[in-house]
Formats: structure tokens, sequence, C-alpha cells
């Protein structure tokens, strides 16, 4: 058994021009999706929430409305208190997908046909690239990890202070974190690597790190959340789509794939730390918290510790089988997952170009041209808050109040039971509702008493092969007063 593995497998000359051309091809594409691509509300929040509050204010007090900690908002506080337009948003996530591109081409000891593959894969180029979410931030640190890990025991600091910036991006790349270094000191204590009093002080230092975390995002009493998860699936089809749909449009590959992987990573002593992560990750999205793109993480996790397998020194046996026969399957079943991805990634991003993906920048757009944004405005559905990301002031009058900024704070006092007739009192001029409907069919706006509608901004959001919901906008005028209804 080899003592060390070279943290990445150097590629002949064919294969190092053939990366080459794929970074220049996936640098091409990015640069004409991102123009192209209206961010969601969710994108916006970060970049206005950047925009107008100070570090310490997003830190203490409106992270623990977000629910995710801050390292996210502060690397796009530069930009965006720097007066750059909405663009630099989906520019640095953007430039974030190739730099991660990048360590999986150039520095990874994976296979280089699949490490042509991967980084154009749907999760890892488009949906935590092109779109700007701080999902982009955690691809590259999760690489970052995985050229650390082979010589963590040699660097120990190295390699934690990785984890701890992890750790900063959410709650679910937290627990990554935390996976990641409680194994790693398992294995420090248990194999005697080095003295117990060198990794007390990593353990301070991560524990420290996980206190900061816990006391930045201790909920608020008048959080306000949105109904996902459990709210919306029962407990196996929500842990079916995410643990099984992240990989494969058919469930029994994506589990033959898995039980493939799971194999190849107990022959490189990286069974539990893959099971431990994604385990986690199920259960907050079983009993918590999912949304449909944190099935990218699952793919993640599996890439990570493919990584980590490539590299690692360790060689246990199953049955009579020969060591090399797993890396083989595991590679071979990846491939097919990966070429599936890259279909998916070439759908969304088509899907992208052709249609909006949300109606946000038209319906900004819209109310700058005919001076409605100077007007009052009544709003319905946190969506409309992607629709600040393109105007100077906060013109929904009836929110506004509650904001000290572009941005959403997320209270009940705001937001929850919202109605459409509650959207009328005062009798405003004008109301934008954001509509977020399943299926992704622009359905007829509903009607509103005293009012018409005015425009229809439509968006779908592409997802893989089709498009997962609306994401459009009602404006809808005032034709009668409170009186004459």
């Amino acid at each position: 058994m080899p003592s060390e593995m070279p943290a990445f497998a150097r590629m002949s000359d064919p294969w190092r021009i053939a990366a080459w051309i794929v970074l220049a091809i996936l640098t091409v594409a990015m640069v004409l999706l991102v123009p192209r691509h209206e961010p969601w509300f969710d994108e916006a929040q970060a970049w206005l929430l950047a925009r107008d509050a100070s570090w310490w204010q997003v830190v203490w007090t409106y992270a623990r409305y977000e629910g995710s900690p801050s390292l996210w908002h502060s690397v796009l506080m530069l930009p965006a208190g720097a007066g750059l337009p909405p663009l630099a948003l989906n520019v640095i996530s953007g430039g974030l997908a190739l730099v991660g591109a990048a360590l999986i081409l150039f520095r990874s000891p994976i296979p280089p046909a699949l490490r042509l593959l991967l980084p154009a894969g749907f999760f890892l180029f488009y949906q935590y690239g092109v779109v700007a979410r701080s999902y982009a931030l955690l691809m590259p640190l999760l690489w970052l990890t995985a050229l650390a890990h082979p010589r963590r025991f040699e660097r120990p600091w190295r390699f934690v202070g990785v984890l701890i910036l992890v750790s900063q991006v959410s709650l679910h790349a937290a627990w990554i974190a935390g996976v990641l270094m409680a194994v790693f000191v398992g294995e420090a204590a248990w194999f005697r690597r080095f003295p117990m009093r060198r990794w007390w002080g990593l353990v301070v230092a991560f524990g420290a790190n996980t206190a900061f975390i816990v006391g930045q995002l201790w909920p608020p009493p008048d959080l306000f959340a949105p109904p996902h998860g459990p709210a919306a699936l029962p407990t196996w089809p929500a842990l079916r789509e995410m643990s099984l749909d992240a990989f494969s449009p058919w469930p029994w590959l994506s589990g033959l794939v898995l039980l493939g992987m799971m194999f190849f990573f107990f022959t490189r002593g990286l069974l539990l730390s893959y099971v431990m992560t994604s385990a986690g990750l199920l259960a907050i999205f079983a009993f918590k918290f999912f949304s449909i793109w944190h099935q990218g993480l699952l793919f993640a996790l599996i890439v990570l510790h493919f990584w980590l397998a490539w590299a690692s020194p360790i060689r246990r046996r199953v049955g009579q089988v020969s060591e090399r026969f797993w890396p083989c399957l595991a590679t071979g079943a990846l491939a097919p997952i990966a070429a599936i991805h890259v279909w998916w990634a070439a759908m969304a991003s088509w899907h992208d170009w052709e249609f909006p993906y949300s109606g946000s920048r038209d319906a900004a757009a819209y109310l700058q041209a005919h001076h409605i944004d100077r007007e009052r405005i009544h709003i319905f559905k946190f969506s409309t808050c992607a629709v600040l990301l393109y105007l100077d002031h906060n013109p929904f009058a009836n929110v506004a109040p509650s904001m000290p900024g572009s941005f959403w704070i997320w209270t009940r006092e705001v937001f929850a039971g919202q109605t459409l007739a509650a959207i009328t009192q005062g009798d405003p001029p004008w109301i934008l509702v954001g509509a977020q409907l399943r299926p992704a069919i622009e359905p007829t706006p509903p009607p509103l008493a005293g009012y018409a509608i005015e425009r229809v901004f439509p968006g779908r959001i592409a997802w893989k092969e089709g498009f997962y919901r609306t994401e459009s906008y009602y404006l809808y005028r005032r034709t009668a007063p409170a009186a004459a209804r």
C-alpha cells in the first residue's frame, strides 16, 4: 500500500489541451448566458442585503432572518457597495463556477474523461454558476478542501481553515464541514497522527467558529418562513426527490450508481465521511427544510468523495475482488451520470437563453418607463423583491415602511397572512403580484375587484430538461375607487 498519493494526477498533453478547450467553452457559454439571465428573488435578496446594509447589520441582525451565514453576503458587499450594476452578481457567481471548473480540470486526480464532463454539468455549471446563490461559493471551496485533504495531518491549519470557510457558506455546508472536521479529529486521535496539544487548538478554533454561527443564526421570535420540504411532501417522496433525482431521471440507475460509489468509498476509507455528510443533509431535507436546488449538494458530495477516493492511499479489499475493480466500477458508473448532467446543463442554458428566467427585469423596466415606480404600489408575495434589484428605491408602500432598505426582512408581521383582499386596503393605484406556480404554465391572472390587469411579465425557472415553476409578475391597475366597489 503506498504511503502517499499525489493530490492531483498529471494529464498527458492531449488531455491537457482538451481540458483547456473545455474551460474555454465554459467561459464563452458563461459570458453569453450571464447577461441573458434574469435573477429571481433568492438571487436578488442577497445582493440587495449586501448593498443596503452594513456588514455588522448583516452578520448580527439580518443573517438570523436569512437562515444562512454571511460569507456570500460579505463577498457581494464590495461590488454592491461600489455601485456596480446587478449584472455583477451573476458575473461573480459565474466566475466562481469557472474557478471550480479549473480546479477539477487541472488539479484533481479524477480520470481525465470525467474531469472534462463534470464541470459542464447542470449543478456545477448552471445551477451553481449562472444562477447566483451562495452555493456558487461552496463548490470551489469544496474542491479546495479536497486539495488540502491528502496533507491534512502535515498542514492541519490549512485544512481546518478551509473547513471554516466552507461552514460559513450555508447551514448545509456547515454540516458538511462539521462532519469532515469530526472525521479528521477522530483519525488524528485514533491513529495518533500528531500530539494532542496540537489538535486541541484546531478543535477550539472550529468550535469557536461553530459557536459564532449558532449565535449569528439563532432564530428570532418573529421569523417568517415560507413552507418548504415536509410541509409540501411526505418524508419518503421528499427523500427520493432529493437523493435519487439528483443523479438521473431514473431512480434505479441512481440507486445502482450510489451503491457502486459506496463500495469504492469503503475501499478507500471514506465511506463514513460520505454516509454521515449525506445522511445529515437528507435528515435536514426530510424533517426541516429543502428546496429542489439543494439536490446539487448531494451530487457535490459524490464528486468530493470521488476526488478524495482517487487521492487516498488506503486500500481495503472486499472479498476476493481485485482492488483495481472498484475505481473502474465507480468511474464507469459516474460517467453516464456526468453525461446526463451535461445534457441537463445544455437544456437549462438553452431555456434560459430563449425564455425569461424571471419576469422581474421586464417588470422593473415597465414600472420605470411609465413612471409607475414613482406612484404608490402594493405588492403581494415575497418574490417581488427581485424587481427592486433594478430600482433606485423601494416603491412598495405596503412593505417599505417595515424595511430599512430594498431587501426583505422575513417577519411574520409583514408577510404572514398576506391576502389579495388585504393588499387592496388603502386603495393603491397599482398592485404587483408575484406568481410562483407549478406546473410552469402561465395561467390567467386571478381577477381582483376594482382592478384590471395592466401587464403580465412572464418568467419560468429552468430546471434540467424543462421548467420547474413560473417566476412571473402580474401588474394590476386600479379601475374603480374603493367607495365605488
